[in-house]
């Protein structure tokens, strides 16, 4: 079996600039969007002028029969950090590293901002002789329109080239599984040309050169920007200016780069200058992450390379008009929610390690919006908006609904606990209650919401809600135990507590399973991972009693399939991040190491090959749904231990 993940990143920038390869060779097929979309980048040489490929397709109409017989130079290694995916290979004749590099910097948001990805590519000689070697690196207009059948113009400018839809229709759609349809594509070489698909081989592609200005229809032409470099070291920037990202509440907001750099150009210019500055960074960062999670095994640093760029690019990068960082996240794979509190939560063991302040940009859209005259309801929203247009909660808002439709399908109990979870774990992490006293009046709302509702919850769904409406259910009281307690801890209120610790001890009771605790208190046949309890530990409650975990973990152990324990006794399907999260309830070395082990098999073996899934089935590695979303951050969480050992 290949040792290679189902998906590796390449290009890894925010929803919109997102590239991967899914194969094991990076030769072997084109390279795709998030979505599965193709957004062709290719690289290869010409060695005494003949190409060899290293990157990418040939020709998008080239039999799928004749794949794999084209000239390549072998690939023989893959390595992947948290910031950069490097690929070697070698011949007979040469042997040449491809590195991408995407500086998502959490402690640098002047630097994680930035648009833009980079490939360092080094060939070296290895047979002694001399030989007339160019690299080539092509991109395909195709990154740059959602419709297929779409137009392009592409243009020069002092410092790139750049290609974009001939209809500029900013910020004119929203959607789950699309690809931008807006903006420019810059490839940051002055040099560069725009030719046909079919003329990217070609001796002299500067006599073939396509006319600035000119549209280019995508199905026909099949225009790529492509460079040549004599050199043998050199280093390719790519940017994508989106123009304008989002649109939050009736406004029109800017990049959060241009509070450093006026200008998309002026950010370019400055991210090709400063990138031996910028990878230096990046190295030492992979470095020092690299060797916290190795302290858990190489199977977890493994994992947490692979989920780092995913759950960061995953979000937009933002501000308000007050200046308040907003770090807006696409629920990708699964509709397309923008700013989804139940896909914060999980996503935010990551951003509390490394920066709580975009913990904080990820709640702030909620809270803002939970004030205004839109948002209906007495508890917390699920969303504000469908990506890139934070214009209002959609998840089960559509205008098609009744009012007591548009309730039943909204998430009451999971978003308030979310909501006073999130906040406790930003004061533990800043040791500072000050966001969560800004926000008094809402979570203190929230919390009595739970006070009434959330011991035994009515039939709702929560976070996993492709399992469909449950009543009863014992992980969603949990949460609202939890989230009662951390409200009462943060303001000092001692009656919240004590009203925690009394539904807390009736839940050990009325919760209790044979072997485990309960999937829904009215059913005592039932089990279900209880993933929302780590936060006892994590903030210092100390609600339950140990023998709750460890009598889950031991239940847990026998319920485990080659790639998992299944997320409940209703079906075999788990969740990548709640399964992590299991391993922190207990210090069963034994349960962690054996939880790792599945999960390396999944992303190795999984027949679905798409970047990081986290919800898939146990027994055979297929994905159910959801790719390349942000809650892959919560896989970071076990770095968050070291909070048990003290209070909130």
């Amino acid at each position: 079996m290949s040792q290679t993940p189902r998906a590796v990143p390449l290009v890894t920038v925010d929803p919109f600039f997102s590239i991967w390869s899914a194969s094991d060779q990076l030769h072997d097929d084109v390279t795709r969007h998030w979505t599965g979309r193709r957004n062709p980048m290719g690289a290869g040489l010409f060695i005494d002028g003949a190409y060899r490929k290293l990157m990418g397709e040939i020709s998008p109409w080239s039999d799928r029969r004749s794949r794999g017989f084209e000239p390549a130079v072998a690939q023989t290694g893959l390595r992947i950090t948290p910031t950069a995916t490097e690929y070697s290979f070698a011949d007979e004749t040469v042997s040449v590293t491809l590195r991408f590099l995407s500086p998502l910097l959490l402690d640098r948001l002047d630097i994680l901002s930035r648009p833009v990805s980079y490939m360092e590519y080094d060939i070296r000689v290895v047979d002694g002789r001399e030989h007339d070697i160019v690299f080539q690196f092509d991109l395909s207009g195709e990154c740059a329109a959602n419709d297929p059948d779409a137009s392009v113009i592409y243009e020069r400018l002092p410092g790139s080239v750049r290609i974009g839809n001939a209809v500029q229709n900013v910020l004119g759609y929203s959607g789950d599984s699309v690809t931008i349809d807006w903006g420019y594509l810059h490839l940051a070489e002055p040099d560069a040309l725009c030719i046909t698909g079919q003329r990217r081989f070609t001796a002299e592609p500067e006599t073939l050169a396509l006319q600035p200005g000119v549209p280019l229809k995508l199905c026909r032409e099949y225009p790529y920007l492509i460079v040549r470099k004599k050199a043998l070291h050199g280093v390719i920037t790519l940017g994508y200016d989106d123009v304008s990202p989002i649109r939050y509440l009736g406004n029109t907001l800017e990049d959060y780069y241009k509070q450093f750099d006026g200008s998309f150009e002026a950010m370019l210019a400055r991210a090709v200058q400063e990138y031996p500055a910028v990878r230096a960074l990046c190295e030492a960062f992979d470095a020092s992450l690299l060797a916290e999670a190795s302290r858990h095994g190489a199977r977890f640093a493994e994992l947490a390379a692979l989920a780092y760029r995913q759950a960061i690019a995953a979000h937009k990068l933002v501000s308000d008009r007050e200046g308040n960082i907003l770090f807006l996240s696409k629920e990708c794979h699964s509709n397309g929610c923008i700013g989804t509190l139940d896909v914060t939560y999980p996503s935010i063991p990551l951003f509390l390690r490394y920066n709580p302040e975009l913990v904080k940009g990820m709640l702030r859209p909620i809270l803002a919006y939970a004030q205004t005259d839109m948002w209906p309801y007495p508890f917390a929203p699920h969303d504000v908006g469908q990506y890139p247009l934070a214009d209002g909660q959609v998840y089960g808002m559509g205008s098609f609904y009744t009012p007591e439709e548009k309730l039943a399908r909204q998430m009451p109990v999971e978003e308030c606990g979310n909501m006073l979870l999130c906040v406790a774990a930003v004061a533990k992490a800043e040791g500072s209650d000050a966001f969560a006293r800004q926000n008094e009046a809402l979570l203190r709302r929230w919390a009595d919401y739970l006070v009434e509702f959330g011991y035994d919850p009515g039939n709702q769904l929560c976070t996993d809600d492709f399992a469909g409406h449950l009543a009863h259910n014992c992980n969603l009281s949990l949460k609202a135990i939890l989230g009662i307690a951390a409200f009462g801890r943060i303001f000092g209120e001692e009656r919240y507590l004590q009203t925690a610790r009394a539904y807390a001890a009736r839940w050990e009771r009325e919760a209790a399973g044979e072997e485990a605790t309960r999937l829904s208190f009215d059913r005592p046949d039932s089990w279900s991972l209880k993933y929302n309890i780590v936060w006892d530990k994590l903030l210092g409650f100390h609600l339950f009693s140990e023998d709750v975990f460890r009598r889950e973990v031991a239940y847990y152990r026998k319920k485990m399939n080659r790639f998992g324990v299944p997320l409940d006794c209703r079906s075999d399907y788990t969740k990548l991040d709640w399964l992590v999260w299991t391993t922190v309830m207990t210090d069963d070395r034994t349960y962690f190491d054996a939880v790792m082990e599945c999960i390396d098999r999944f992303i190795h073996e999984s027949p679905s090959r798409v970047p990081l899934c986290d919800w898939y089935y146990t027994t055979n590695g297929w994905m159910a749904a959801f790719q390349n979303r942000t809650v892959v951050g919560g896989v970071f969480i076990p770095l968050l231990e070291e909070w048990a050992h003290d209070g909130l």
